[in-house]
């Protein structure tokens, strides 16, 4: 003897099973979709900190035009800038941090400035 489905709440089931199906997706495609639209701003914080430094070595050089009467490239570290103020620091060790991680720092980086034609121009060379 077969008992007779209640079809009376059968839709109502359905619907809510439905809904709860519907729910759980949306939520899971939601949260993957949201991490594509995620910017990295460590990344845009490191370029302008690269972008001042490049800045301070040039304002290094316009005050020491002296530096190129015998080559024109000359080569600056990151530290000595900072030892001379003319890019900022993150601590009292005179320390520039490496935005990109914890425990870096941009201390070694060196700039090649080059003073060419009347005119000075400056990149950091990635080590």
């Amino acid at each position: 003897m077969l008992k007779k489905i209640n079809t009376k709440n059968l839709n109502l089931y359905i619907c809510i099973a439905i809904l709860c199906i519907f729910t759980i997706f949306y939520f899971v495609s939601a949260n993957n979709i949201s991490h594509a639209f995620e910017t990295d701003n460590k990344l845009e914080i490191y370029n302008h900190k690269i972008f001042l430094i490049e800045k301070g070595a040039k304002n290094y050089a316009e005050n020491n035009m002296d530096l190129f009467n015998e080559e024109e490239s000359i080569y600056v570290s990151v530290s000595e800038l900072a030892f001379l103020g003319f890019i900022a620091v993150d601590d009292e060790e005179n320390n520039v941090t490496d935005p990109r991680s914890e425990v870096k720092t941009l201390n070694d980086v060196k700039i090649k400035i080059t003073y060419k034609n009347d005119k000075l121009s400056t990149k950091v060379i990635e080590g």
